[in-house]
């Protein structure tokens, strides 16, 4: 990572511009079709950006394909943009709940909010922290099983990053809403979270695994089969990772 960075720093302006753009393509189209390990690489090139989405992307890729613990072993980001230290306690949070550990996620949310705080963001909230805030509530309520609380939570930050286009969460956050939705024993309102995804980003191959699973909860077998079988070739990674609470 410190010879990217290094290498980065030795490169023109224009061409570590490219460089960065080119990785952010490469981490975004990984990312859909799975394949963490090229995701991940891509992750490592955009280390050498100072741009704030190319950052945030770098992230999520990692909260994405990183074991929990692996992802909250990374350093603290030592960027002076206050807005991406907001964006890594969310993901944080996000980690922590998946791995069941509540009362720590619980802990991280009340340090991200005396940040927001203390960086004069209350009451004054760009859409990117209202949209982190509302993940890291539900990702907190997922874990504890409040399916009807997470959706709620991952529906109104669905709206917000609709409204105001703010790139902050990559993976469509509809497929989150899906996840909560079919948790919840409603899936025909998770199936359409999953078809809003899929209109958004029609090469998520996330989203569309979670559109075969809602159908098969609503009795739709066969939809549902013909999704698994254009998964089973469209999905470059392990299946494991194939899990309602990374949608």
């Amino acid at each position: 990572m410190r010879k990217m960075m290094l290498a980065l720093a030795l490169m023109p302006a224009a061409a570590v511009s490219q460089t960065v753009a080119d990785a952010s393509r490469a981490a975004l189209a990984a990312e859909q079709a799975g394949d963490g390990k090229a995701a991940l690489a891509a992750a490592d090139r955009l280390d050498g950006s100072r741009e704030y989405a190319r950052m945030a992307l770098a992230l999520q890729v990692r909260s994405q394909f990183l074991s929990p613990a692996a992802f909250l072993a990374l350093r603290e980001p030592t960027s002076d943009q206050l807005l991406l230290h907001q964006i890594w306690r969310a993901l944080r949070i996000e980690a922590m709940a998946r791995a069941g550990q509540v009362g720590e996620a619980r802990a991280e949310l009340m340090l991200m909010r005396k940040e927001a705080m203390r960086d004069k963001f209350l009451g004054n909230e760009p859409p990117e922290l209202r949209i982190a805030e509302h993940v890291a509530v539900a990702r907190i309520n997922f874990a504890m099983k409040n399916y009807r609380g997470a959706a709620t939570r991952f529906e109104r930050a669905a709206e917000i990053q609709s409204k105001s286009g703010a790139p902050v969460w990559h993976q469509p956050l509809d497929s989150a809403l899906g996840a909560a939705l079919l948790k919840a024993g409603d899936a025909q309102a998770a199936s359409a979270a999953f078809g809003r995804a899929l209109a958004r980003q029609p090469d998520n191959v996330w989203a569309l695994w979670g559109r075969a699973k809602a159908q098969a909860a609503t009795g739709n077998a066969a939809g549902s089969a013909a999704k698994l079988a254009e998964i089973d070739k469209l999905w470059k990674g392990d299946k494991a990772l194939l899990t309602l609470d990374r949608l």
